[in-house]
């Protein structure tokens, strides 16, 4: 940017020039392609906010679309218990509509060990002097004295060691340290001098089974132990034994919840149907995502012949034509379920049947009576068998044309691109023209500054030759 010149100053009685005012002048002029390329900048910079605001309005309707499309969206399965102290289940949305007859003969279960006998946390214990204090977790065991062992085979692996002459509250701090699927700890129990050490598992089943040997300190509560185990129960009369009392690989789309037993023979029930009707909700997003849309491509494209207040792109509207797309596309309604085998072709609805009417102005609105009586019509189940809006092959719908109009190579990520790459370019120009600026407005200063120099030495000259002439004729007329 030009640097303004500072004012010469000036003395009374000699001949000086305005240098800032000269100089500004000058810059004045100077300085108008510059002025260019700044408007330049900011008009670029509005556009590519402009399309950036564009981009994320697609995204939305990306996503309402998305949704519109996914029959999970839909099939809101439910699944209720006729006795949730034994068992209760979740459905995910898809899940088939149906009962299933559960027994439960065990919960799964993880080890737990409880040892007394201790008078303080710092009471110490003694380990077994050739091998040390062992905890086997699952198929691996850790020995106090640092090796490790899995399935009988020592490994390279190592843990640290117990210290020498350790306390209970050592041997807790060494269990949780070994970081593996166990935790210990040391509790006061009935009094101030009477403390146990807890170890328990912190995976249930029995292939995540917790034992332990080598401590010689302490009394085994065998109330207080508990075996690992899997959890056995059937459903509908196969039977299954998990690790876990959360099981959802037994049946697709369900997760059930073992949380008791059933006494032998009998059987609880788990009863899935399909929830309420959410559709409603899924097309207004996409009706509200869509409109958004619309109206903000009209506004950007807006000319003095429609509009009082032209937008960025009224002069090329062609920046937003796929917009243009995504509108037809949209219009030409939806297709589901299966290829029919003798035309080729899935079966076609028409946006207007669900509730969505096309208006005049490009925009829709959403017909509340005519979705009710969509609903009443069985829409639930066909929105449930999956949707493509737009759709012509399942590499050519609506939704693929969305994604790839958004994505880094598609229209509006390369117009954004290029906007981006011409303001980078203009703001290079930009600062090569400040540098060559600076340089003339300083050759002007120096220069005016040389000649109002000048022009002060002339004029102080001019004054002394004046003051001289007028002192010689004062002479002269008093010898008269």
């Amino acid at each position: 940017m030009a640097v303004s010149p500072t004012n010469s100053s000036t003395s009374s009685g000699t001949a000086s020039i305005d240098v800032a005012g000269i100089v500004s002048q000058l810059m004045t002029a100077e300085n108008k392609p510059l002025d260019a390329i700044k408007t330049k900048i900011t008009e670029q910079q509005v556009v590519i906010s402009d399309l950036g605001a564009v981009k994320a309005k697609v995204s939305t309707f990306k996503d309402a679309l998305r949704a519109f499309e996914d029959p999970n969206s839909y099939n809101n399965a439910v699944a209720s218990s006729s006795d949730s102290s034994v068992v209760t289940a979740t459905a995910a949305n898809g899940a088939t509509a149906g009962s299933y007859k559960i027994s439960v003969e065990q919960l799964a279960q993880a080890s737990k060990y409880g040892i007394s006998g201790f008078a303080s946390t710092t009471d110490a214990i003694t380990v077994d002097s050739t091998n040390g204090f062992e905890i086997t977790v699952g198929n691996t065991k850790y020995s106090s004295s640092g090796v490790v062992t899995v399935d009988g085979v020592v490994s390279n692996r190592t843990v640290g060691a117990l210290k020498a002459s350790p306390t209970v509250s050592d041997l807790q701090s060494w269990i949780n340290g070994l970081g593996v699927s166990v935790k210990a700890n040391v509790v006061q129990t009935t009094s101030s001098d009477q403390w146990a050490l807890t170890i328990e598992g912190t995976q249930a089943g029995s292939a995540n089974a917790v034992t332990y040997a080598g401590l010689s300190t302490g009394t085994v509560n065998n109330a207080a132990t508990v075996a690992a185990q899997n959890a056995k129960f059937t459903i509908n009369g196969i039977a299954f034994e998990r690790s876990s009392n959360t099981v959802n690989d037994a049946v697709n789309d369900l997760t059930f919840n073992l949380a008791g037993t059933t006494t032998a023979g009998a059987t609880k029930t788990i009863a899935v149907s399909a929830g309420s009707d959410n559709s409603e909700k899924v097309i207004q997003n996409l009706v509200t995502a869509y409109n958004d849309l619309v109206t903000q491509y009209q506004t950007l494209t807006a000319n003095s012949a429609n509009s009082k207040t032209p937008g960025t792109f009224a002069n090329n509207p062609t920046i937003l034509a796929f917009i243009g797309d995504i509108k037809s596309r949209f219009a030409t309604g939806f297709s589901y379920g299966e290829v029919d085998p003798e035309t080729g072709k899935k079966p076609v609805m028409s946006l207007a049947s669900l509730g969505m009417d096309l208006q005049l102005d490009g925009t829709i609105k959403y017909n509340s009576l005519t979705h009710m009586q969509a609903v009443a019509n069985g829409l639930q189940a066909t929105l449930s068998k999956g949707v493509k809006v737009g759709y012509v092959s399942d590499t050519n719908s609506l939704m693929t044309f969305v994604t790839s109009q958004t994505s880094f190579s598609g229209a509006l990520g390369q117009q954004i691109q290029a906007q981006n790459n011409s303001v980078a370019d203009l703001q290079k120009r930009q600062e090569e023209l400040q540098t060559r600026l600076a340089s003339i407005q300083n050759n002007y200063i120096s220069q005016y500054s040389a000649l109002n120099a000048l022009l002060f030495q002339l004029s102080s000259t001019s004054n002394s030759l004046s003051s001289a002439l007028t002192a010689l004729t004062n002479m002269s007329s008093n010898n008269k």
